[in-house]
């Protein structure tokens, strides 16, 4: 694992508390009539906080290539 491999995944773990909170906020105020204009704010925003934790974990996680290495896993003769 790479140091921006590492970067990464500390990064998503660190975005998944903010991105939890505007979603839990989000549906709440959407049950809530007096809030519910927030809502349709809140949402979008925990939507794109979690897309991006989403994508660093990913970027965490995938093997990387090494030399001589094929698409299925192999090396080359």
């Amino acid at each position: 694992m790479s140091g921006g491999q590492i970067a990464a995944l500390i990064f998503a773990i660190i975005l998944l508390l903010p991105g939890g909170c505007f979603l839990l906020f989000g549906i709440g105020f959407a049950t809530d009539r007096q809030y519910y204009d927030a809502a349709f704010l809140l949402l979008p925003i925990a939507a794109a906080i979690l897309a991006l934790a989403g994508f660093l974990f990913w970027i965490a996680f995938r093997r990387r290539k090494g030399p001589g290495e094929t698409q299925g896993g192999g090396t080359q003769s």
